[in-house]
């Protein structure tokens, strides 16, 4: 090493024994040799004086970034841990932000956890009340609550390893954990975003009956599955050996995971789109009026918000898989990938929630241009829906008073009211059961 690299080594020495309170020569051992030009190169490049290389090094994000990148290039993973140690007691408050990214990841997950797991909670209890069961878009919702909730417990354990902190202030010991929470979590991400997406997609196959939009949503769930099959098996074997992802001491041959990421941000994208654009002629072929049209329109465009947190969450992919300060760069991809899953998970189970909005005075009455009128004179039955929309009307007659399996049956979307006048009933339906046991 060059004189004058050596001089600065010592000043370095004195530093480091200044910062951790030990004896400069107890601290040569535990500087590894590929950290030394490292950390004399970031002392220069910050213009470091004499008397202030303490708090140069310490308050300096600039200088602290480039001492990591060049130690995480030089150094094998496990001579990582004979960095210097952290500027962690003397300057805590220089480090603040640093602690808010933390926190943010804990309050995010939390949110999300608050505001998406009650809602599907809700869901069940709505479908329980008026069919008494469990369809296969609810089995598939709570499959994506169940992955949720895996996923945001990982992440706070992950926030309190580290995650959210520069990673020059992360406990090396700590770095392999928060990898391999990051590694899951992409791979979690991947089966909520498929499983609410599909809970959705069945929930239209249920609802709406006509054939040519049932093709549209059986292809759009195959154009989904497949997605996600092509895009797990590129995160899952990302590198090789998969270890290496977590281990970087092993030498290892990786894809373009930014790549992968952008791609799949624009496929979800344009799913949320379609997904969001298909109910919309089937809901306005129905002979209802336009305030309750509407409505129902609003109540499924919501689904819209998960495509703009897509968008919003694409914004921060940029530097997904190329940052050497991993655990500080990608705090924003995990806050809004939370975000973006739970918003998927509430706007698939809004629209099953309408029996229990119904309960609210004036919110989404029942529709009555579309009724199914039954009296006590005649057999004869009325149907005022669209054909889409398969309603049976081959239920036996019915005296006043009386209440037929159809309403027990129907789904999320129906609701039967007995009406005082002349001893009928008005069947009040969005859309039912395609078939009725």
């Amino acid at each position: 090493m060059p004189n004058y690299l050596q001089s600065w080594f010592i000043l370095l020495l004195w530093f480091v024994s200044h910062v951790a309170g030990q004896d400069p020569a107890s601290l040569i051992g535990l500087v590894p040799d590929c950290a030394q030009p490292c950390l004399v190169k970031g002392l220069e490049n910050g213009n470091c004086t004499l008397t202030a290389i303490s708090e140069c090094m310490c308050t300096n994000i600039t200088v602290q970034a480039e001492v990591s990148e060049c130690v995480q290039l030089s150094c094998s993973f496990k001579d990582q841990a004979g960095s210097p140690p952290r500027c962690r007691t003397k300057y805590a408050s220089d480090i603040r932000s640093s602690h808010e990214h933390n926190k943010q990841v804990k309050a995010a997950a939390i949110a999300c956890a608050a505001v998406a797991f009650p809602i599907v909670i809700l869901r069940c209890v709505a479908r329980l009340m008026v069919t008494k069961r469990l369809w296969w878009d609810d089995w598939t919702a709570l499959v994506a609550t169940v992955f949720l909730v895996a996923l945001l417990v990982l992440q706070t354990q992950s926030a309190e390893l580290g995650f959210g902190l520069h990673f020059w202030n992360v406990d090396v010991a700590n770095a392999k954990p928060i990898f391999q929470i990051f590694y899951v979590t992409q791979i979690l991400y991947i089966l909520i975003q498929v499983s609410a997406k599909a809970s959705l997609l069945a929930f239209y196959s249920r609802v709406f009956t006509s054939r040519g939009f049932r093709i549209a949503v059986w292809s759009a769930a195959a154009f989904l599955v497949g997605h996600g099959i092509i895009f797990l098996g590129l995160v899952i074997f990302q590198c090789t050996p998969i270890s290496s992802i977590w281990n970087r001491s092993l030498e290892n041959k990786c894809l373009n995971l930014t790549a992968i990421g952008y791609a799949g941000g624009v496929f979800s994208i344009v799913e949320d789109i379609v997904i969001f654009i298909m109910p919309i002629p089937e809901l306005w072929k129905l002979q209802l009026g336009g305030r309750k049209k509407a409505a129902l329109l609003f109540m499924f465009s919501i689904g819209s918000f998960a495509c703009v947190t897509s968008m919003v969450r694409l914004k921060y992919l940029v530097s997904f898989a190329s940052t050497l300060d991993a655990t500080w760069d990608n705090v924003y991809v995990v806050i809004w990938s939370m975000i973006e899953l739970s918003c998927a998970l509430i706007c698939a189970s809004l629209p099953a929630l309408r029996p229990l909005i119904q309960m609210l005075p004036g919110v989404l009455s029942t529709a009555r241009g579309s009724s199914v009128k039954h009296t006590t004179d005649t057999s004869r039955h009325h149907v005022n829906t669209h054909p889409s929309i398969a309603v049976r009307t081959d239920h036996p007659q019915r005296t006043k008073g009386e209440m037929s399996n159809y309403g027990k049956m129907g789904d999320a979307y129906l609701d039967i009211d007995p009406s005082s006048r002349g001893g009928s009933y008005e069947l009040q339906t969005v859309a039912s059961e395609r078939r009725m046991v």
